[in-house]
């Protein structure tokens, strides 16, 4: 049937329930249709429809010693072999990924940090960051995060250097948003030490980390490993301010597990996982509240071994690494299934991923 005979509310209702691939090529029917499909309302109501309909992705980002790769998990095909995705730059620079919100993926590498949408295959590599350190001072560390406030996209920054005597400075804190495309320096107190190199979840475009205080004097010297307070630190993309609540408190928890965030059916969780050399074999959830309270939710297990938790995946599927091999546990089922394998396997990174037609290039 000729469009012509459809109205074009109609019209717009239909492509609107359509897949991001095909729309990329649906641009190319006639002039109108790619002004539509184009055109920021569409886009944005088009990422609404596609968040109602929970049509959320598993990227996994694998780090091994002679390989690096990145891959996509269909939401609409578990049981389906995961995708290999080409990654921007590909064979001049290994990318890690920093995290994916409205069908964007942060990538960076040291000073060079991009935005790719893998599903309309563009990209932008972003100016290079200010914070530079400055001698007699030395670079520690950096971590970044990723998210957004209305439609403006954000990276924040954090920089931690030591002085000379070795002594830990306060953190420094930089931010790139797409609405001004350049970064500033911004006044901001981190208020624990942030130790990962890259924001651990991005929840509503909030990105969290978790955080670190001072050991517990009583503990620093004891038979036992030292204690340090634990908190889950988030960074408001709007107000540009840092908050921090502590970790959820279980018995023996600061020594007897470790911990790595994630997020179940939307909400923040940490999952409390045990040290290899602890009896316990059980993961537990705990999830935020709107009232920053944490509940326990779920506890799964008992494993015969227990690797790294890496996230939760749609339906209360649970992504972790143990050893080399990258795993899918379904908690409903109890079904463990092998998502991939790869020799020297060092660390892998998971996130969600909604395909979009947000355009890089024109952020």
């Amino acid at each position: 049937m000729p469009t012509s005979y459809l109205p074009e509310d109609v019209l717009r209702d239909i492509l609107l329930r359509v897949p991001v691939k095909p729309l990329v090529r649906f641009r190319l029917v006639c002039k109108s249709w790619s002004v539509l499909l184009k055109s920021r309302d569409f886009t944005t109501t088009h990422l609404s429809c596609s968040a109602n309909h929970g049509c959320n992705h598993l990227l996994v980002n694998s780090h091994g010693a002679e390989n690096h790769n990145m891959s996509l998990l269909s939401s609409e095909a578990i049981d389906a072999a995961a995708v290999k995705l080409e990654t921007p730059l590909k064979g001049k620079v290994r990318l890690i990924m920093a995290g994916s919100c409205d069908g964007l993926i942060c990538l960076y590498k040291s000073l060079l940090i991009l935005l790719w949408n893998p599903a309309i295959r563009e990209h932008k590599i972003l100016p290079t960051p200010r914070i530079h350190p400055t001698f007699p001072n030395t670079l520690s560390w950096v971590s970044i995060g990723f998210g957004y406030n209305l439609n403006d996209y954000k990276l924040v920054r954090i920089v931690y250097c030591k002085a000379p005597d070795n002594r830990l400075l306060p953190a420094q804190v930089e931010v790139y948003s797409t609405s001004a495309g350049s970064w500033r320096l911004i006044d901001a107190i981190v208020p624990s030490v942030i130790e990962q190199c890259k924001c651990s979840v991005i929840v509503k475009g909030v990105p969290y980390w978790l955080g670190f205080g001072s050991f517990w004097q009583q503990t620093r010297f004891g038979p036992e490993d030292p204690i340090r307070e634990e908190f889950v630190v988030s960074f408001d993309m709007g107000k540009e301010v840092f908050r921090q609540v502590h970790v959820p408190y279980c018995e023996g928890s600061y020594n007897k597990y470790s911990k790595k965030l994630g997020v179940l059916r939307e909400s923040l969780a940490v999952i409390y996982y045990p040290w290899p050399e602890h009896v316990s074999t059980f993961i537990d959830f705990w999830v935020m509240k709107d009232d920053e309270c944490w509940s326990k939710v779920q506890r799964i297990g008992p494993f015969s071994s227990v690797g790294i938790p890496l996230g939760c995946w749609k339906d209360g599927v649970v992504v972790w690494q143990n050893g080399n091999e990258e795993l899918l546990y379904d908690t409903s089922t109890k079904q463990v299934k092998k998502l991939s394998s790869h020799p020297k396997l060092i660390s892998t990174y998971v996130s969600t991923y909604m395909e979009s037609l947000v355009p890089v290039n024109a952020l």
